[in-house]
């Protein structure tokens, strides 16, 4: 919030006018006092509204994993394939021949050695 009231400030110095979207509040005909007062509270709110967003974010993504959810990207390879690329990989074949051997990217590669490594 502190960065914000120097934004604000800064902009209330160099003589901008701030104006909000569903125009209820214009600062133009407002003495500078009044302007950082309303300035403050509005930021205070804001940073308020976002914690308690953060903190409901928090306790869904909880209740969703008690309830066993998976979260992140689904595979796009099966586990015949990912043995596959472990097997070629042992065998010395480097991340691009395995790629196109096996119709996928060389980062998909990397990414099934990395998890069958911390499987």
């Amino acid at each position: 919030m502190v960065e914000m009231l120097v934004q604000v400030n800064g902009l209330i110095e160099r003589g901008v006018a701030i104006k909000t979207l569903d125009e209820r509040l214009g600062t133009a005909s407002m003495p500078e006092e009044l302007v950082k007062l309303v300035v403050g509270v509005m930021g205070y709110a804001a940073e308020m509204e976002l914690k308690g967003i953060k903190k409901r974010t928090a306790e869904g993504r909880e209740v969703a994993k008690n309830r066993g959810v998976k979260f992140g990207r689904k595979k796009n390879y099966t586990p015949q394939q990912a043995a596959a690329v472990l097997e070629m990989r042992q065998r010395g074949d480097g991340y691009r021949t395995i790629a196109s051997a096996m119709g996928m990217t060389a980062s998909m590669v990397r990414r099934i050695l990395q998890q069958q490594e911390v499987a």
